[in-house]
């Protein structure tokens, strides 16, 4: 199988050869093509599985190792495992000193109680302030279109009193009644200037109506807004301590998280743990692998992946497991040979008993799923003036026999390790494609000759 590589034409330079150079080369490169057992190894064209795939090998450990972890820094009190001992599911393993997180939580839940009376209280009462609000903005309101209406109805006499004026005015002038006609219009011209005062208070008083709507709503809003705020209350942060500290009161009888041996033991009694894992449970129940991925492989798997485990002891089963952890720490060699890295572990979906601790076995994660696409050896495609193409053998039906070269476009689509998919051009499912036409170890390769070529 040829090497990943993809080649580029460089454009030939015009030389100026003396005698017949140029007819010689060409000719010397024709003819090497045509040496005996010279065969140009080519691929067919087909759909290829393109899904991005991470290859690695790790051990067989103690088919399924458990560390019994814990973050409370409270005493031991009592330890009911030793090293060796086999335990069941749920069985208690260890149990810390409560006696202070009891206490405290008691303390807190009295407070709560005592904080919920008050609360009580003061919803209650902020509940009838919102309801005065209610009242008093409904009177003010009232109040303020009663002074409405009263200005209204003064303003409409003062000009009903004026029109009634000027019409007797008119009347008499048009009788030609001898009247003070000077005092007369005199006093109307009184009466006409004081009915912009009537107008002021009709206006004043709307003003004061929507005063009373905006006060009245203010108003309402800030008891509405003191009864939301009864939801951020410091009882929520007691709650939250309450539940914290419940949580760690039945984290102190750790039981154990699967069946298995004890294989090692990190706690004692009367002592606060100083190692992250108080013991390791080694459960014959499951089948894990551990393995160690560089870190450009690491940041690209996740928990819940599927991946495919093989072993040279059975090399013919393909066990199906997902990655069940990663630790996220740098490992240190520890064996002449280890590389670094970041551990990983994956589990078998059905255990396998052929599988022995310590045995090696081949993961192959599959990190992105792309399926079947038609595709073409990596290494079969020619870049040319900005553009892709692969030479295909196509056979010959003659005397001579063997295959002509053909060119034909390509748009390259996703790559794998070896294929890249045909997202476009000529190319057809089953084409013969030329790897390393061009830059090879063989003669370059020209659209129209005739070459010989194994499969």
């Amino acid at each position: 199988m040829a090497i990943k590589k993809k080649v580029i034409v460089i454009p030939a330079v015009a030389l100026v050869l003396a005698g017949g150079g140029l007819y010689a080369c060409s000719s010397l490169s024709k003819m090497s093509q045509n040496l005996p057992g010279m065969e140009y190894t080519v691929v067919k064209a087909s759909k290829n599985d393109l899904s991005q795939m991470i290859s690695t090998t790790g051990k067989v450990i103690g088919n399924g190792k458990v560390d019994v972890t814990t973050k409370l820094t409270c005493t031991v009190a009592e330890v009911k495992v030793s090293l060796g001992d086999h335990v069941k599911e749920g069985d208690v393993l260890c149990v810390f000193d409560s006696t202070d997180l009891e206490e405290e939580y008691e303390s807190l839940k009295k407070q709560l109680s005592n904080s919920d009376l008050k609360e009580e209280d003061g919803h209650n009462k902020n509940e009838r302030d919102l309801q005065a609000a209610q009242t008093k903005k409904q009177t003010a309101i009232e109040r303020a279109q009663r002074a409405i209406d009263s200005a209204k109805r003064d303003r409409d006499n003062a000009y009903n009193a004026y029109n009634k004026s000027v019409q007797e005015y008119n009347a008499h002038a048009n009788a030609g009644d001898e009247l003070d006609y000077a005092s007369m219009s005199a006093a109307l011209d009184k009466e006409y200037a004081a009915l912009s005062a009537y107008d002021d208070a009709v206006d004043k008083a709307i003003e004061a109506y929507n005063d009373a709507v905006t006060q009245g709503d203010e108003a309402i809003q800030n008891a509405k807004d003191q009864i939301k705020a009864e939801e951020y209350s410091d009882d929520d942060e007691i709650q939250k301590k309450l539940d914290k500290l419940k949580e760690q009161i039945d984290q102190c009888v750790v039981k154990a998280p699967q069946s298995g041996t004890i294989t090692a033991l990190n706690v004692n009694e009367g002592t606060i743990p100083t190692s992250a894992a108080l013991m390791t449970i080694v459960n014959t129940d499951k089948t894990v692998i551990e393995f160690t991925l560089k870190e450009t492989d690491f940041v690209k798997v996740q928990e819940g992946m599927s991946a495919v485990v093989t072993s040279k002891v059975t090399p013919d089963d393909k066990n199906d497991a997902k990655i069940t952890r990663l630790v996220n720490v740098l490992s240190v060699p520890t064996t002449e040979g280890e590389a670094a890295g970041y551990k990983a572990e994956v589990t078998l979906d059905k255990t396998n008993d052929k599988l022995l601790i310590g045995m090696s076995a081949t993961v192959d994660i599959t990190v992105d799923s792309v399926g079947e696409k038609l595709s073409v050896p990596y290494s079969g495609i020619v870049e040319e003036d900005g553009k892709n193409y692969v030479y295909v053998a196509v056979p010959m039906d003659d005397e001579q026999g063997g295959y002509e070269v053909k060119k034909k476009s390509i748009t390259p689509g996703i790559e794998s390790d070896f294929y890249t998919e045909v997202a476009g051009g000529d190319v057809m499912e089953g084409d013969r494609i030329i790897e390393d036409p061009i830059g090879g170890d063989l003669p370059d390769v020209r659209e129209g000759e005739r070459i010989q070529i194994h499969e």
